[in-house]
């Protein structure tokens, strides 16, 4: 007798299918019938490689290279050619892309397929890992519409580009879905490897030390466990930062400066400061964005170009109402969810606010929220109890999703 795949599995991979494969089909769409940027008139490399990112003709490059723009160029480069000191390449881990270079033979050499591959192949076990972690508290109809929800949001179309989201998402969740399972030593090395792919991976510390402690009945006081209170996994915490620990080995054995991938933040004008400061100065922004969409006149008829005052403008409203929308759902889920879920949250969205960027301080915030996973959970809780609800969240995020997908492909930016 056949054996089926999981129920989870087939659930999850059923949402990745009708999911990504729509977008499989809009995108080539989107691309063929708007107004496409050219790259090269408003921006210089390292954003603009076409020997990296063109590397198909016809049908096979409206389906595949159409999902390599921006930070794509970065992680295929970082592909073929490694890391260099002065062009700050540093701030991309490196297990992203070296996943590419290490699969790119099995397909010819292509690395923009080796990284689609990879993406979604990260996704559907992200989407699988999510699906088996919300069951255990909150049953099988919660994490269907959970799963369904995290698919749909505006930026989840980064799950299937050559971005490392997914496998970023893929290995934070699994880390405590391992740790909900009591497996500290596997949820330690997850973590370590999200640290190799973002330095956002450190934050798993924080919902991990709550898990472990919370089972051992909230006692905070390590004196008070004694020999048989200590348990051996708890080395399990140790290793999440142990990958950062070897990024900064090879980055001090190979150039030099062990914290190079700090200073090649600058090149995106990210500076740290307090939290309330980068949140201040997005809100801030965010108002004066809103008075130059209202007091600037329609002088052409596609006015979306870098030159329109607007259009970062815009950029500056939507970050801040992402961030603040997750703000909220933090707040709101301190009565709804596990201590570990509603930290995690606020832990994923304290590293940007901390590294707020000079013109644009929020800079890709809609982004940055996808791994904030449990925020989705809520949702879903709230869509369970209220049709509308529903109806709601899943319309506003198809429509902001297909804007952001026609957006991305033909190379304006989104996040």
């Amino acid at each position: 007798m056949r054996r089926r795949l999981p129920e989870q599995l087939r659930e999850a991979g059923l949402i990745l299918l009708i999911t990504r494969g729509a977008l499989f089909l809009m995108a080539p769409l989107a691309y063929l019938t708007l107004p496409k940027i050219d790259p090269t008139t408003q921006m210089e490399p390292p954003y603009v490689d076409h020997r990296l990112t063109d590397t198909f003709t016809g049908v096979p490059h409206y389906l595949f290279d159409i999902w390599a723009k921006w930070d794509s160029v970065w992680f295929l480069r970082i592909a073929e050619h490694g890391y260099s000191a002065v062009d700050g390449s540093a701030a991309y881990f490196p297990l992203y892309p070296m996943l590419i270079a290490v699969i790119r033979p099995l397909f010819l050499g292509n690395a923009v397929l080796a990284g689609i591959f990879i993406s979604l192949a990260c996704c559907l076990g992200a989407f699988y890992l999510f699906y088996l972690l919300v069951e255990i508290d909150f049953g099988k109809e919660m994490a269907r519409r959970s799963v369904f929800y995290l698919a749909i949001f505006p930026t989840a179309f980064f799950f299937q580009t050559i971005y490392s989201e997914s496998l970023f998402l893929l290995l934070t969740i699994g880390s405590i879905y391992a740790a909900r399972r009591n497996e500290y030593v596997l949820a330690g090395i997850a973590g370590a490897l999200a640290v190799l792919t973002r330095s956002a991976g450190l934050l798993l510390l924080v919902p991990l030390a709550i898990m472990y402690v919370q089972a051992r009945g909230w006692n905070w006081r390590p004196s008070s466990w004694g020999l048989r209170g200590f348990r051996w996994d708890i080395v399990g915490l140790l290793l999440v930062p142990l990958g950062l620990a070897v990024w900064m080995l090879y980055l001090w054995l190979r150039f030099g400066d062990p914290l190079l991938f700090s200073a090649a933040q600058s090149n995106w004008l990210r500076s740290f400061a307090f939290p309330l400061v980068g949140l201040w100065h997005g809100a801030v922004e965010a108002w004066n964005g809103m008075r130059t969409i209202l007091d600037t006149k329609d002088v052409t008829y596609f006015p979306v170009i870098d030159s329109d005052p607007r259009l970062w403008a815009t950029y500056n409203v939507m970050n801040f109402v992402f961030t603040a929308g997750f703000i909220g759902l933090g707040i709101a889920a301190i009565k709804s969810l596990p201590v570990h879920y509603t930290a995690y949250i606020f832990a994923v969205l304290l590293l940007p606010l901390s590294t707020p960027s000079t013109y644009v301080p929020l800079f890709s915030m809609p982004r940055f929220v996808l791994s904030a996973f449990p925020a989705f959970i809520l949702l879903a809780l709230w869509g369970e109890k209220n049709r509308w609800v529903d109806m709601l969240i899943t319309v506003t995020s198809l429509a902001f999703l297909g804007l952001f997908v026609a957006k991305f492909v033909v190379f304006t930016w989104v996040s």
